[in-house]
């Protein structure tokens, strides 16, 4: 879950990429470029997690901060 936050925060992401593509499976080394699959769902994640949730967190954000200012 950590991993997944912040490769959503976009910081750091393309450290945990490589070594999610590389990784083979327990008690195994890695190897180079392994796992594309590892690769699409990274890019994926990125798309549709921080763009889309991103911003429609940001979107209710700014709707509540209008409506409590409104309010008062």
């Amino acid at each position: 879950m950590i991993s997944l936050y912040v490769v959503s925060s976009l910081e750091g992401w393309p450290d945990i990429m490589i070594q999610a593509v590389d990784s083979t499976g327990e008690e195994l080394g890695p190897t180079k470029e392994y796992s594309l699959v590892s690769m699409f769902f990274f890019m994926i994640f990125i798309l549709i997690g921080s763009f889309f949730f991103l911003n429609f967190f940001i979107g209710v954000l700014f709707l509540k901060f209008t409506q409590a200012q409104k309010a008062e």
